[in-house]
Formats: C-alpha cells, sequence, structure tokens
C-alpha cells in the first residue's frame, strides 16, 4: 500500500472524528440593546382596524446555502423506529372545535394560546380573541389594534404565548421596514380585551429575526430565529428578552447570541423550552435544543444538540452560552432522515396534481414543552422525517421524551418514536405534555392516492403515562377534514398546541386548512385525562376482527383504567346484537393509567357467512366518574371464505394523445375471510371482446393489490372510452363488489397550467343531476368525465348554473366568464359550432349563477364530452377556445347522455336497434344492444322447441345494453334470443356448439 492510499485512510479517520467530536465551544452575547416600553389602552377602550381580507404572500423561505451531500446520511432504508399501525385505544373526540380565521394570507402561520378565560388567536398580520366556548368577542382585527409600538409597523410572523406563572399575554412579531427588530406586547393582566398591553419594539441592529419563535424560561422570554445560516455559531440567533422587568412595564434589555459548533442546512429553526405548569425552573441554564441530520455536511450522526444559556442581566457581558449536549446513537438517538428533495421547500403532493408543498424540513416544531414534575424533569419534542428515505417520500413525524433529573443535570432520551402509522403523510406536528404525563400531538394529513386521496387535514393522538414506550397508544382522531389542495406551495409555517391553564391537562391545537381560496385556522380542544378518581372504561374489543368466524368464538376486550384509583372485582359483559347480556366479573387489578384485555369464558355464536355482527361491551363500576365511556359498540362481519372484487381502475388517465398501447392498471381487493391468490381478472373498453387474465400472487384478508395486464388498451382513436373491470373468482360469495367502471377520454387539448390561487375560474358547478363544489384549484384543468347527467333534446332549453370564488372587486376589464361545449359529433375536439355558452359574464363572486342554453332537436343520442372554462382572460388566454391556455382560470370535462323522451320505445327498437351475439369462446355470449334508451328491458332465451330457457332483467349502461351469456351446461344446437319490451322486441338466433 502506498503512503498516498496511507495518508489518505488516516486523513479520512481524523475527520470523521472530529465530525463527531465535541468541542463544547462557549461563547458570549453578540448583541446587546434595551426598548423603552409604550403603554396602550385597552382593545375595549381603542379603535379596532379589520383585519386585512385582501390576497397577500409573505416572505418566502429562504434556503441560503445548500450543504445536504447526495447519498450521505442514514437510514439508507425504513425508519426502525417507525409506528406502522394506529394506536388502538379510543380517542375520545375534540370537546369542541371552532373556525379561528379565514385568511388569504399565504401562509397564514396559525398561532394561538389559551388561558383562565380566553382563547388568542393570531395569524399573519392579524388576530382575534374568543372565549373557551368558541364565542368570537374581538373580532378579526389588524395587529396594529394593539396600539403602542405595533401602531405604524409592518409585521409579519405572530407568535402567542400564555405565560401562566405570571397571568400574562404575550405577542410578538417580526418587524419589517426600517429599522428591523422584534415588536413584544406583554398584557397588563389576565384579561387580554380590558387590561391593556405594554408595548416593545427591541432594536436587532440591522439583522431581520426571521422566523422568530418565542418560549418562557425563569429568567427572561427566550426568541430563536432562521437568520446567519452560514455563520450561524457566531452571529446573532438566538435573543433573550428581560421578563422581570417587561412585566412591570420598565425599561428592558435585550441580548443575543450565537449557536456556537451548530451544522445546518441554510434554513434551519432551534427551540427554547417554553416552561408549561405553575412551576419555574431555577434561573439560568436556559436550554436551546436542534436536531442535525448526518445527511448535510459536516455531521457525522443524527443527533439532537443542546446548548445553555446563562444571562446575567446585571452585567449582559458576562452572559454565556456553551454546547452542553449532542445526543447521537449512544445516548438513545435512532437515526432518521429530515431531508427532502435535497433541501427544497416543494416537498409533499397533494391530490388532483395540487401544487407540492413544503413538509417543514430542519425546524425543530413549535413548541417544545418543559414540565416539572416529582421526581424528574420532561421535555417533548418532535421533527418532520422521511420514512422511508429509499423509496418515495413518505413524512412521519419523530417526536421525543427527554427527562431530566429534578435537581438538574443532563438531559436523556426517555423515548422517542416515529408516527407513520399508515402511507399518508404527516407533518406540521405540535406536541404537549400534561401534568400527568400524558403527551398530545396535534399534526396535519395529506395523501394523494386516486383511491384514497386526503386534503391536508388536521388530526390528533396521543399516549397515556404508562403506556408502552415510543408508541402513540391512542387511534387517531379528527379535528377538521379538509376540503381543498393548499392552492400554494407555502403551508403554514408552523401549527400551535398548548395546555390550558386553568386544569393544566386539556390540549388546544391550532392548525391551518383551506376551502379555496381562503385559508382556514381551526382549533381543536382535547383531553386525554380523566379527573375522575374511578373511571373504567372499555377502550377496544380486541377480538375477534372480521374473517370467517365460527358458532363459538372468544371475546376478548381491552379495559382501562383512567381513575387515580386501582381497581378489581367488577363487572363487565358483552352482547350481541343487542341480545341478553353475557356478565362476569374481573378479579385482576387494574392500575391506575393502565390497562389489561380480558378474555370471557362464555364464547359467542358468529357463525352466519355475510352477518355483520354489533358487539356491545360494558364495564360496571360502582361510583364510575365518567359513565360516558363505559361502553363501546363494534361491528364484526363473518366473512364469507371466498370475495374478491376490483376497487378501482388506476389507469389510463384522460389525456392527450393516448396510443393503441396504453397500461390498463387496476386495484384488487379481498374482501372475504381467506387468502386469495390465482384470481381471475377481466378488463373491458366499450363493448368490445374482453381481456381475461389472471393474477397469480396470493392477497391477504383485507388487503390489496395492484395489477397491470399483460395486454394493453387500444385507445388511440380521440374520444370518450368506458372501461369495465372485473374479477371472475369461482365460488365468489359477493358479486356486486367484483366491478368498475371508468370513463376516460383521448382529448384533442388539455388546456393545463392555468392560475386559479386567487379564486378564478368554476369553483361549483351544477348541471341536472351534476353537483360539483369546492372543485380544488390544481393546475387549472379537473377531469370530471364519469359525472353525467341526461339531456333531453326534446326540452325547449336548460340551465348551467356555476360558481367563482374570485374575490377582487368586479369590473368590466376583469370580469369571470364561462362558456361551455357539448362534443355531438364525439371527435373529443370541441368546435366553435358545438359551443352552446360563450363568454357569459359572472357579474359577482362567491354567488351561484345561471346560464340558459339550448341543443339541436336532432343532437345525436347518447354520450357526449362536456367542456366549462371560466375565467379572466384580460391578462391572456382565449375563453372561447376551448384549448387555450387562460392566465387565470379553469377548464373541467363532464359527460352528458342527450335521450329523446317522445320517442317510441318499440319503435326503437323494431327501426333502428340491432341485437348482436358475439362468441367468446367455451360457449359464453354476449349480448350487445347498441341504443342509449335508459328504460330497463328483457331478455329471454329459448331453445328450437320453444321452451324459456333465460329470462332477465337486461340494463342500459349508458353506452348500450351487455349481458353476459353463459350457454356452457347448455346442449349443442340453435337457440333464439329475444331483447326487448314484453310487448316489442328484437329476435336473433346463435348456435350452441
Amino acid at each position: 500500500m502506498t503512503k498516498k492510499l496511507y495518508f489518505l485512510l488516516f486523513f479520512g479517520f481524523v475527520f470523521q472524528l472530529n465530525l463527531i467530536a465535541q468541542s463544547n465551544e462557549v461563547a458570549g452575547p453578540v448583541y446587546i440593546d434595551s426598548a423603552k416600553a409604550i403603554p396602550s389602552s385597552s382593545l375595549k377602550k381603542g379603535v379596532i382596524i379589520p383585519a386585512p381580507k385582501k390576497f397577500k404572500e409573505f416572505k418566502p423561505r429562504g434556503r441560503g446555502i445548500n450543504r445536504v451531500v447526495p447519498g450521505k446520511g442514514y437510514p439508507k432504508g425504513e425508519d426502525l423506529t417507525a409506528q406502522k399501525e394506529m394506536g388502538s385505544l379510543k380517542a375520545r373526540g375534540p370537546q369542541f372545535i371552532f373556525e379561528a380565521a379565514q385568511t388569504f394570507s399565504t401562509p397564514s402561520d396559525p398561532t394561538g394560546a389559551v388561558g383562565p378565560n380566553h382563547y388568542v388567536n393570531a395569524w399573519n398580520t392579524a388576530f382575534s380573541i374568543w372565549d373557551k366556548n368558541g364565542n368570537q368577542l374581538v373580532e378579526p382585527a389588524n395587529l396594529s389594534s394593539i396600539g403602542g409600538t405595533f401602531a405604524t409597523s409592518a409585521v409579519t410572523d405572530p407568535i402567542v404565548i400564555y405565560d401562566q406563572i405570571a397571568n400574562r399575554w404575550v405577542i410578538m412579531e417580526f418587524k419589517t421596514g426600517t429599522p428591523v427588530g422584534l415588536l413584544v406586547a406583554i398584557s397588563q393582566g389576565p384579561d387580554p380585551i380590558n387590561d391593556g398591553w405594554y408595548t416593545y419594539s427591541f432594536p436587532t441592529n440591522g439583522v431581520d429575526p426571521d422566523y422568530p419563535k418565542i418560549s418562557l424560561w425563569s429568567d427572561g422570554y427566550y426568541i430563536t430565529s432562521n437568520k446567519e445560516s452560514r455563520n450561524a455559531d457566531n452571529a446573532q440567533v438566538v435573543y433573550v428578552l428581560e421578563r422581570d422587568e417587561m412585566l412591570k412595564g420598565n425599561t428592558a434589555q435585550i441580548v443575543s447570541f450565537p449557536l456556537p459548533g451548530i451544522e445546518t442546512n441554510g434554513f434551519y429553526s432551534p427551540a427554547g423550552f417554553q416552561v408549561m405548569g405553575k412551576e419555574l425552573p431555577p434561573r439560568g441554564n436556559s436550554p436551546i435544543i436542534y436536531m442535525q441530520d448526518d445527511a448535510w455536511a459536516g455531521v457525522g450522526e443524527d443527533n439532537l444538540k443542546l446548548w445553555l444559556i446563562n444571562v446575567n442581566w446585571n452585567n449582559l457581558s458576562s452572559s454565556t452560552i456553551a454546547e452542553s449536549q449532542e445526543l447521537g446513537a449512544a445516548n438513545g438517538v435512532s437515526p432518521f432522515r429530515a431531508t427532502f428533495d435535497g433541501g427544497d421547500f416543494s416537498n409533499l403532493s397533494q391530490p388532483n396534481d395540487g401544487a407540492d408543498i413544503d413538509a417543514l424540513q430542519a425546524t425543530m416544531m413549535f413548541m417544545t414543552q418543559y414540565r416539572r414534575f416529582d421526581n424528574h424533569n420532561s421535555v417533548v419534542l418532535n421533527f418532520v422525517v422521511d420514512v422511508e428515505p429509499s423509496a418515495a417520500e413518505h413524512a412521519a413525524i419523530r417526536w421525543y421524551e427527554l427527562r431530566q433529573p429534578s435537581a438538574g443535570g443532563n438531559y436523556s432520551v426517555y423515548q422517542e418514536g416515529t408516527y407513520a402509522p399508515d402511507k399518508s403523510d404527516r407533518f406540521s406536528g405540535s406536541i404537549g405534555i400534561d401534568a400527568q404525563g400524558n403527551i398530545g400531538l396535534g399534526y396535519t394529513v395529506l395523501d394523494d392516492s386516486p383511491e384514497s386521496p386526503v386534503f391536508p387535514s388536521i388530526r390528533f393522538t396521543g399516549r397515556y403515562v404508562n403506556d408502552p414506550l415510543g408508541l402513540m397508544t391512542l387511534e387517531e382522531g379528527s379535528i377538521v377534514e379538509g376540503v381543498s389542495i393548499d392552492p400554494n406551495a407555502r403551508y403554514g409555517d408552523y401549527a400551535h398546541l398548548n395546555i390550558d391553564p386553568s386544569d393544566d391537562l386539556t390540549f388546544w391545537h391550532n392548525a391551518e386548512t383551506f376551502d379555496s381560496p381562503y385559508r382556514l385556522n381551526t382549533v381543536g380542544v382535547f383531553k386525554l385525562a380523566s379527573d375522575q378518581p374511578d373511571d373504567l372504561a372499555v377502550v377496544r374489543l380486541v377480538s375477534p376482527t372480521d374473517a370467517s368466524l365460527t358458532n363459538a368464538e372468544q371475546i376478548t376486550v381491552e379495559i382501562r383504567n383512567f381513575g387515580s384509583n386501582p381497581q378489581s372485582n367488577f363487572e363487565v359483559s358483552y352482547s350481541i346484537d343487542g341480545g341478553a347480556p353475557v356478565t362476569e366479573t374481573v378479579t385482576q387489578t387494574v392500575g391506575a393509567s393502565t390497562s389489561i384485555q380480558y378474555t370471557f369464558e362464555t364464547t359467542a355464536d358468529l357463525s352466519e357467512i355475510g352477518q355483520t355482527y354489533t358487539i356491545t361491551v360494558t364495564t360496571s363500576l360502582e361510583n364510575d366518574g365518567n359513565p360516558d365511556n363505559d361502553d363501546i359498540s363494534e361491528e364484526v362481519k363473518n366473512l364469507p371464505a371466498r370475495d374478491v372484487g376490483v376497487s378501482s381502475i388506476d389507469g389510463p388517465q384522460t389525456d392527450e394523445n393516448l396510443t393503441t398501447a396504453e397500461d390498463v392498471t387496476i386495484t384488487i381487493e379481498n374482501f372475504g375471510g381467506e387468502p386469495q391468490q390465482n384470481i381471475p381478472v377481466s378488463y373491458q373498453i366499450g363493448n368490445n371482446t374482453p381481456v381475461n387474465e389472471v393474477y397469480g400472487p396470493t392477497i391477504s384478508v383485507g388487503e390489496n393489490a395492484v395489477y397491470t395486464f399483460n395486454q394493453k388498451g387500444n385507445f388511440g382513436t380521440s374520444g370518450r372510452y368506458r372501461i369495465t373491470a372485473r374479477t371472475k373468482l369461482e365460488d365468489d360469495f359477493d358479486p356486486s363488489n367484483d366491478t368498475q367502471v371508468k370513463s376516460v377520454a383521448n382529448l384533442d387539448c388539455i388546456p393545463e397550467g392555468s392560475d386559479c390561487t386567487l379564486g378564478d375560474g368554476i369553483s361549483s358547478f351544477e348541471l341536472g343531476s351534476i353537483l360539483n363544489e369546492r372543485i380544488p384549484c390544481g393546475d387549472g384543468y379537473a377531469d370530471f368525465i364519469t359525472s353525467t347527467t341526461n339531456l333531453d333534446r326534446s326540452q325547449a332549453n336548460f340551465t348551467v348554473s356555476v360558481q367563482s370564488r374570485f374575490n377582487e372587486t368586479i369590473t368590466t376589464a376583469n370580469a369571470e366568464k364561462f362558456s361551455m361545449w357539448i362534443d355531438f359529433n364525439d371527435n373529443a375536439v370541441f368546435e366553435d359550432s358545438e359551443r352552446v355558452v360563450s363568454s357569459a359574464t359572472i357579474p359577482r363572486s362567491i354567488e351561484w349563477f345561471d346560464f340558459d342554453f339550448e341543443i339541436p332537436n336532432d343532437a345525436p343520442l347518447g354520450q357526449h364530452l362536456l367542456r366549462a372554462r371560466a375565467g379572466d382572460t384580460s391578462f391572456g388566454g382565449s375563453l372561447n377556445d376551448p384549448c387555450s391556455m387562460m392566465e387565470y382560470g379553469t377548464t373541467h370535462d363532464y359527460s352528458v347522455n342527450i335521450v329523446d323522451s317522445t320517442l317510441d320505445i318499440g319503435d326503437f327498437l323494431m327501426n333502428d336497434a340491432e341485437v348482436v351475439v358475439v362468441s367468446e369462446g367455451n360457449n359464453q355470449f354476449r349480448v350487445i344492444v347498441e341504443t342509449m334508451f335508459t328504460e330497463p328491458l328483457r331478455i329471454t332465451v329459448h331453445n328450437i322447441i320453444g321452451q324459456k330457457m333465460i329470462e332477465n332483467e337486461i340494463l342500459n349502461t349508458t353506452d348500450g345494453y351487455v349481458y353476459e351469456l353463459d350457454m356452457s351446461y347448455a346442449a349443442t344446437g340453435v337457440y333464439l334470443l329475444r331483447v326487448g319490451t314484453r310487448k316489442v322486441g328484437k329476435v336473433t338466433r346463435f348456435i350452441v356448439k
């Protein structure tokens, strides 16, 4: 081995040691100043300035230097701490929910805190105040309404906290303009409306303290920021405000520190510890924490890094910040991948091809809550990770509880977990710990999968203090389910969960969803703890579950003690479908905040195949303080052994230039009680010959599988296609779930790319039986051709209703207009002669408007494509050109079925219909009657001597009548087939060989 190679190996070894080693650097202040208090009157006496209502995009997040090293970092595969199943404990639903803000601010950055009698909510540039029953006491107001230093400053990134020890509210904002700095208002008492405020404008020496987060410690209010990412180890990053003087309304000092030894990935957000509860820690040693990803340059292993700040308010220059700990693998921190897309801010896919939104990576999510207990101190924290970095991105929440001895000293990892209970993305978490040690977690859920899309929605989970470590044991609860996508890549830069100081047990979570074009802030209030000494609950039916069941099934349940007293020798009972209860006595002891599983000695008869049984389980504890949780009812189905079906047709999708060889992809689901394999499947395009294949691998009970047929589909001709996919499992129990039908189109053009983030275009559409509301913006185009309605050509006229959400003042120049076409000749080209509404004005926003139109009285019967467009074309694009990309607007496609109620069914069948019998081999036949009438017809088959073999109903599938005829058991010979009404019909012959 050469000397050069030895040198390189030695150098690499030393370099790696340097990456891992802690320098334990100590630094002093980098900036010192002060600010005077300017009192302001109570909000009740002041002038309330209305909140801004116009769209406003706030300063985009700047990445700065990109320090991600491609291919570097662990884990390479799946996160080993991932919790892949949802908790089984039934969560109590939110106590109540209220919509706290409706805004166009992008992002809204929701924040809020709860006090003894109020909830103060804030978002970018505005705030409102509520009572604790969800009643609004102060209407949405500009933050300048606070007065004092807030009166004339341009501000952003508000944060609200409640200082429980001092009974004061604190509102902080990042001040823009000249000079930049921090605005802070501290209430003069616990009433944010009537008690007045002390306001401060703290200078920051020309440095704009972006993304500031405030937290309470004994000797000050600590503020972290995203500043100087290139040299955060020697520039001002953390600010401390002199709390003692601010509470008195005196001049207060500000001191700023760097974070020595920090490694970042450009944008970053450390956190201070926010004291919760009634007891402050000793003064000094205030912690700052940040996560460091080993995918970044300069980081040897994934870790949590802590610094301690000691401020001497009498001699600020002697104050210090010092590296304290770096918790890595040896300290219980498992590898994590906290980097998405190399550090880019567009990460998570939304339904309907909405813009990818920011996962909020490299951020210690607000808040990092600290609480003192009798024998330890706890802090809980969270940040987003990619739980499967080797595959498609899957956002999940890595969370921690760190503990410290009561007397002080180092922190250690008490528990960690990564919450990823299913395939949906979870991010923007906010975590808290209550006075009993229970942990609550609120977060955003998102899923772009076509079969189960989830618009950004707010949910919660949690765990009890004595539950198994590292798991969120509560079943996920919902605060609000989103109804549309985020129209912009910017997502609320944080959420905010805090705990009610009135009981130190109730969680209040505030986060962002969307009802396009509005951004909504919703508060959900939930509680894990019980206030009762005696409180037993049935929380879960452990078994049986949906499966093939017997006449002697054991019933096993989980019983939890939510109270503070241990319990034993209590009765528990179950009943089936409201029948006589089976009651037994539980002799086991259930300790406080623990649970047990109990199996009844008496079994249950659940043997009827296909039957869904309701099992009700009840505890009967004498003097139970909370009877609301004493019982649960769960449905269990005795699944047939064999039952599979098609749950969705996944491809192809409506597009331009589809080919003669497109993949046809379906999802097959096992609805039965036994695993299945070698499943016959088929697809059929229109009334063409079905393609039959076999899916070989095993599909477990309750699971599904995606299958792409070997034989590709021909969609090469422009127009609309109906795809029918089905399973043909022998002895299948329930044929009703075997088949799915989907319409796709090969279109002449798809005008994607229009901007509808301000509400331009069609937000709701109604025609006949089609009602499509709250349509997401997406990329300006949406395919709804599966939605169809009948238009009777014998009518004089029709009405289509549309709604736009464009919120600016409507003028002639920027009016939203609407056009619509019906593709009568079915060539997938929307021609001028097929336009039935032309540039009709939508005079006002957020209202329904009706537009009348006619169709020719000789319009071709049957199914046709419909295109609808609306927008403001004063900036570009042509509304009456169905292919033109508008600068602002949307284009949507639907289907209509032209019918004629004046035609006689008998005349039509006799004169125009043709009955075709197609042999598919093995004496399997397909009967096709191509007509667009929708009434049910009768089909009969007779043998040559007149005996009736079959009589059945045949239904119109919108493109004609199709009937699958199995003659495999019939004798060889000639048969007569008739289709029609009882009075009139068409007859044809076919041969069975």
